[in-house]
């Protein structure tokens, strides 16, 4: 009696525990679901906030990027601006040196020609000059010619002495001509006074400069003052 009091005992101990354990397993695998519930609602939870964080970083970073396109488009547009204005500047500037230039160079040939023109009308007062001496010469000729009796088909040849006794009273004529001029005087002028043509005190006026009596500048002829 006493043997199967004592196995009656253990089993019922057994059946306890065991029931104990079948609860405890319900207990912790309520408990694992309750965690597992928690953990998804957190999981949904954090899913969301992030989402939401993404979005608006998204919507940030497209402000941000909206932001920095029109600085620079605004940029881009300032420096074509200033592009612009330098280039229309610079333009300008090669305009204006290229008229200072074309007027300089204008100027130049104008001076040029102006030079020119005065060479040339120097050149032609010379000629005119010569060409009046020379017919002054030739009307002279021809008078002596015409005050001179030459028998027919006989030649009067001109003696160097007659030369030789004129060049004197020539030099002494144009030296005193001279010498009332200090300021200078020109051989036409002298011949103008005298009654003769300039080209006939030509070896006289050589003869003068040759003995340093007088000097000549250009065509001015001024006396020579003895110190």
């Amino acid at each position: 009696m006493g043997i199967a009091a004592g196995m009656k005992d253990i089993v019922q101990d057994i059946v306890s525990s065991y029931d104990a354990r079948v609860a405890d397993l319900k207990g912790l695998k309520k408990e694992a679901n309750e965690m597992l519930d928690s953990f998804k609602a957190s999981q949904d939870k954090m899913g969301a906030q992030l989402r939401k964080d993404l979005a608006r970083d998204k919507a940030k970073m497209r402000g941000e990027v909206r932001t920095m396109r029109s600085g620079f488009q605004s940029s881009r547009k300032e420096m074509s601006t200033e592009l612009r204005k330098n280039l229309a500047q610079g333009e300008a500037a090669r305009k204006s040196e290229a008229q200072q230039l074309r007027k300089e160079l204008a100027d130049y040939d104008r001076g040029i020609k102006s030079e020119v023109a005065g060479m040339r009308q120097e050149t032609k007062a010379d000629l005119g000059e010569a060409r009046t001496t020379w017919q002054g010469l030739a009307h002279t000729m021809e008078a002596k010619r015409a005050r001179v009796k030459v028998p027919p088909k006989a030649k009067v040849p001109i003696a160097k002495e007659e030369i030789a006794e004129e060049l004197p009273d020539l030099e002494a004529k144009l030296l005193a001509a001279i010498n009332k001029h200090p300021n200078g005087i020109t051989l036409t002028e002298v011949a103008d006074s005298l009654g003769v043509v300039p080209i006939v005190l030509g070896r006289a006026a050589r003869s003068l400069l040759d003995k340093g009596k007088v000097r000549k500048e250009d065509k001015l002829y001024f006396p020579v003052r003895a110190e």
